[in-house]
C-alpha cells in the first residue's frame, strides 16, 4: 500500500511551532540553534497532520473575516443607495394605475415616462449588483492568490533549509541564495531567514574554545595564536546575503522587545569580504575579523567588544556609537572611518591607519595608539585619558577640547595639530614634537609632565634611536628656558608625575 503523502506545512504554523520548541529549549537550558528548532517543528507537524488540517480549516475563516472588515464600510454605503433605488421604483409602480385611470393625455404620457424610469432604475440596480459581485470576486481571488503564494513560499523555505543542512558545498550555497530570493519575495519572512543564516554561520564557523584570543603586548604583549582558517565559501555566501539585505522589519523601533539584532558573536570571520555590508547594530562580540574587508560597511551601533580586527580594512566604514572595548585593531586601516561617539576603551590600535578618521567625542580611555597614523583625524572632545600615543603621527589633527589627562605622548608628532582647550594635565610630553601646534599655550604645556624634554623647534628623524630629535639642540633649549622664565604660566600646585599615583 502506497504511503499517504503528508500535507503541506503552512509557513506561519511552522514558525509558531519552531518558536515553541525554541522557548522549551531555553527553559530547559539545552543547547541548540534555530535550524534544529525548525527541523523539530517540521518533524512534529509531519507526525501530527491533524494540526495542519485544523490550521487550514481555520484559514478561510481568518481570510473571510479580514475580507468582511475591509468591505463593510464600502458595502454599507452601497446598500443604502441600492435600497433607496429599490424603493423608488416600487413607489412609482404603485402610482401607475392611478395615472393610467385618468382620461387626460398628459397623465397617460407621464405614466409611460414613469414605466421607462422604472425600467432604467432596474437596469442601474442590476449593473450595481453586478459591480459588487465583481468586487467580491476580485477580493476572493486576491485572497486565494495570497494563500497560494504563501504555500509556495513555505515549500521553497522548507527546501532551502534542507539544502543548507546538506554536506555538499554547492547544495548549501544554492540553499543560501534560495533563502535570499525568498526574503525578497516575502519581506515579512526576511528576519526569520536572517536568523537561519546567522545560526548557520555560528554553527559552521565558530571560534574553537581551545583557541585563545590575542593577548596584549609587553606588560600587555600579544602572543601569536594558532591561525584560524579563513571563512569557507558557504559562510562567505551567507555573509554576503546578510550584508546586502535591504533593512529589517522593525529595525528602527525603540521597543527593546522588537529590536532585531544580527547575532554573529564569537564567530570566525577571518578574511571575510564584508565591503559595504549592512551590519547596523550587529552583535560581533569576540568575533575574529582578522584581515577582514569592511570598507564602507555600516557598523553603526554594532557591538565589537573584544573582537579581533587586526589588519582589517575599515576604510570609510561607519562605526558611529559602536562598542569596541578591548577590541584588537592593530595595523587596521580606518582611513576616513566615522567613529563619532564610539567606545574604544582599552582598544589596541597599534600602527593603525586613522588618517582623517572622525573620532569626535569617542571614548579612547586607556587605548593603545602607539605609532598610529592620526594625520588630520578629528578628535575634538575625545576622551584620551591614559591613552598610549607613543610615536603617534598627529600632524594636523584636531584635538580641540580633547581630554589627554595622563596620556602618553612620548615622541608623538603634533605639528599643525589643534590643541585649543585640550586637557594635558600630567600627560607625558617627553620627545613630543610640538612646533607649529595650534591653540597650545604655556599653561597647558606646564600642566603636563616632562615638557622640558619636548621639541619646540625644527626636528629631524634619528634612524638609530627611531625617534624625533631637535635639529638644533641649543635653539630648542632656548625655547625651553624661555618657558621656564615665564612664571605667570606656572601651575598653582606641583604636578604629580608619578605614574602610579591616583588619577
Amino acid at each position: 500500500m502506497a504511503q499517504k503523502k503528508s500535507p503541506r506545512i503552512p509557513l506561519e504554523l511552522h514558525q509558531i511551532k519552531a518558536y515553541e520548541f525554541y522557548q522549551k529549549r531555553l527553559a530547559s537550558g539545552k543547547e541548540g540553534n534555530e535550524i534544529d528548532d525548525w527541523q523539530q517543528a517540521k518533524e512534529y507537524l509531519s507526525q501530527h497532520p491533524r494540526a495542519i488540517l485544523a490550521w487550514n480549516l481555520k484559514m478561510p475563516y481568518r481570510g473571510g473575516k479580514r475580507l468582511i472588515k475591509r468591505l463593510l464600510l464600502s458595502l454599507q454605503s452601497l446598500v443604502r443607495v441600492a435600497w433607496k433605488l429599490l424603493i423608488f421604483p416600487f413607489w412609482l409602480f404603485q402610482q401607475i394605475p392611478g395615472l393610467f385611470a385618468r382620461e387626460d393625455k398628459d397623465s397617460r404620457t407621464f405614466a409611460i415616462d414613469v414605466v421607462k424610469t422604472i425600467i432604467s432604475a432596474l437596469g442601474l440596480i442590476a449593473t450595481l449588483l453586478a459591480g459588487i459581485g465583481l468586487i467580491v470576486n476580485y477580493f476572493n481571488s486576491q485572497a486565494e492568490m495570497q494563500l497560494t503564494q504563501q504555500r509556495l513560499i513555505t515549500e521553497r523555505f522548507s527546501k532551502a533549509v534542507e539544502q543548507i543542512g546538506s554536506g555538499k558545498e554547492e547544495v548549501v550555497i544554492g540553499g543560501i541564495y534560495s533563502l535570499e530570493r525568498i526574503a525578497k519575495d516575502s519581506p515579512k519572512d526576511q528576519w526569520t531567514i536572517m536568523e537561519v543564516l546567522t545560526s548557520y554561520i555560528r554553527k559552521n564557523s565558530p571560534i574553537p574554545s581551545n583557541k585563545r584570543q590575542l593577548k596584549p603586548e609587553g606588560e600587555e604583549r600579544e602572543k601569536t595564536p594558532e591561525k584560524l582558517p579563513s571563512v569557507s565559501i558557504p559562510v562567505q555566501a551567507a555573509l554576503t546575503v546578510i550584508g546586502r539585505r535591504k533593512g529589517d522589519n522593525l529595525a528602527e523601533t525603540t521597543d527593546s522587545n522588537k529590536i532585531k539584532i544580527l547575532d554573529l558573536s564569537r564567530t570566525n570571520l577571518r578574511g571575510a569580504n564584508l565591503n559595504r555590508a549592512n551590519l547596523n547594530g550587529a552583535n560581533l562580540i569576540g568575533a575574529n575579523l582578522n584581515g577582514a574587508f569592511l570598507e564602507e560597511a555600516n557598523l553603526d551601533g554594532a557591538n565589537l567588544d573584544g573582537a579581533n580586527l587586526n589588519g582589517a580594512s575599515l576604510d570609510g566604514a561607519y562605526l558611529r556609537g559602536a562598542f569596541l572595548m578591548g577590541a584588537k585593531l592593530n595595523g587596521a586601516n580606518l582611513n576616513g572611518a566615522n567613529l563619532i561617539g564610539a567606545n574604544l576603551i582599552g582598544a589596541k590600535l597599534i600602527e593603525a591607519d586613522l588618517e582623517e578618521a572622525n573620532l569626535i567625542g569617542a571614548n579612547l580611555v586607556g587605548a593603545f595608539l602607539i605609532e598610529a597614523d592620526l594625520e588630520e583625524a578629528n578628535l575634538n572632545g575625545a576622551y584620551l585619558n591614559r591613552a598610549s600615543l607613543d610615536g603617534a603621527y598627529l600632524r594636523g589633527a584636531f584635538l580641540i577640547g580633547a581630554n589627554l589627562n595622563r596620556a602618553d605622548l612620548d615622541g608623538a608628532y603634533l605639528r599643525g595639530a589643534n590643541l585649543d582647550g585640550a586637557n594635558l594635565n600630567r600627560a607625558n610630553l617627553r620627545g613630543a614634537f610640538l612646533i607649529g601646534a595650534e591653540g597650545l599655550n604655556p599653561e597647558q604645556i606646564k600642566s603636563a609632565c616632562s615638557w622640558e624634554k619636548a621639541i619646540y623647534t625644527e626636528a629631524k628623524w634619528d634612524e638609530d634611536k627611531q625617534l624625533w630629535v631637535a635639529a638644533d639642540r641649543e635653539a630648542n633649549q632656548r625655547e625651553i628656558d624661555k618657558l621656564k622664565r615665564d612664571k605667570n604660566s606656572d601651575p598653582p600646585n606641583l604636578i604629580d608625575c608619578n605614574p602610579h599615583s591616583a588619577p
